[in-house]
């Protein structure tokens, strides 16, 4: 390990800092991550993540050969998820282009789908002014902090997400002029092709059915808790609380302008309810953000940063911000 150093920025030892101790270009940077490629992964798997600070790693470009060379997996299109992104190259997107006041809390990214991807990476192009965070959380701690009672209730009887697409609305086709929200699935599925996106639901396991006005409504079934595919451990690993538009989850404003948007409940963009049905109660979801909101790690993004996240492990978010952000996205499985 003579082209970098380790630390940590936490006492939770949540990432792993990989700073560079002589690395001058970007061509160094490739030969450090191929000729410590082993140590770089068993760090990902036994911390649930690494940063990699200080090295010379630009746009998207560097971005995907850094992934590349760590070679995890095969990167994967965001098929099916709910999140609006822009395609910057490939399968590099932006992190999200939610509105910057709106703080998304810890979740596995696409914990909803079977084929869900096993690690995720960012890149910091810009960081914002204020805020900003890509901020963090163990899920092997969080399965453990929540309460046995919810836990065992979401265990026993997995979880339904429903996501309602649409094509055209004016209503909604206004408000994400402004503030980018409810996918139509033209988006959701990277194409206008019907018969595409049932082919890629199909492939994805996905269940789905054509409704009224050319909506789309798709259902992904998923256990809440599940073991990690190599270690065996016990994760919580699920994102059931972004599901219900609660008071909580959008702020007042934003709930209350959901609660005028989707005034028909079939429009509505996201539902949960457990496999066998019923309703997932607010006290549950409640008690689980609490839980999320205290096991969340937070620290400021630098220009150049990588962070590669084991997305099982490791659970990700976003703090809320102020002035420019510009945060890359990638996902292999």
């Amino acid at each position: 390990m003579g082209s970098y150093a380790t630390s940590f920025l936490n006492d939770l030892k949540l990432p792993l800092v990989v700073e560079t101790k002589n690395v001058k270009n970007f061509a160094e940077t490739i030969e450090c991550i191929q000729a410590e490629k082993r140590e770089l992964r068993e760090s990902i798997l036994k911390y649930g993540g690494i940063l990699l600070r200080g090295f010379p790693i630009e746009g998207a470009d560097e971005f995907n050969e850094v992934i590349d060379a760590l070679g995890l997996g095969r990167p994967i299109q965001y098929i099916g998820g709910d999140t609006p992104r822009d395609r910057v190259k490939g399968e590099v997107y932006t992190s999200t282009e939610a509105p910057p006041s709106l703080m998304i809390p810890l979740h596995n990214e696409m914990s909803f789908i079977k084929h869900y991807p096993r690690h995720i990476y960012f890149h910091c192009v810009t960081p914002s002014e204020t805020g900003g965070e890509t901020a963090i959380g163990d899920a092997r701690a969080i399965y453990q902090t929540v309460a046995p009672s919810v836990r065992d209730r979401f265990a026993e009887k997995r979880l339904s997400y429903i996501s309602n697409f649409y094509k055209k609305n004016l209503v909604l086709d206004t408000i994400n002029k402004y503030c980018r929200a409810h996918k139509t699935w033209m988006d959701a599925f990277q194409t206008d092709d019907k018969e595409e996106v049932e082919r890629r639901c199909l492939a994805n396991e996905f269940k789905f059915a054509w409704r009224p006005k050319d909506w789309l409504r798709v259902t992904y079934e998923m256990p809440a808790v599940i073991d990690h595919p190599e270690t065996g451990e016990k994760v919580w690993f699920n994102q059931a609380h972004l599901y219900d538009y609660n008071r909580r989850l959008l702020g007042f404003w934003n709930w209350v302008g959901a609660k005028f948007v989707y005034a028909k409940k079939e429009r509505v963009m996201h539902e949960i309810y457990f496999g066998d049905g019923t309703k997932v109660p607010k006290e549950d979801l409640y008690h689980v953000m609490d839980v999320l909101e205290k096991k969340t790690i937070k620290f400021p993004w630098q220009k150049g940063d990588v962070m590669v996240l084991d997305n099982v492990l490791t659970m990700h978010g976003r703090a809320s911000f102020t002035g420019k952000r510009k945060i890359l996205a990638s996902l292999t499985r």
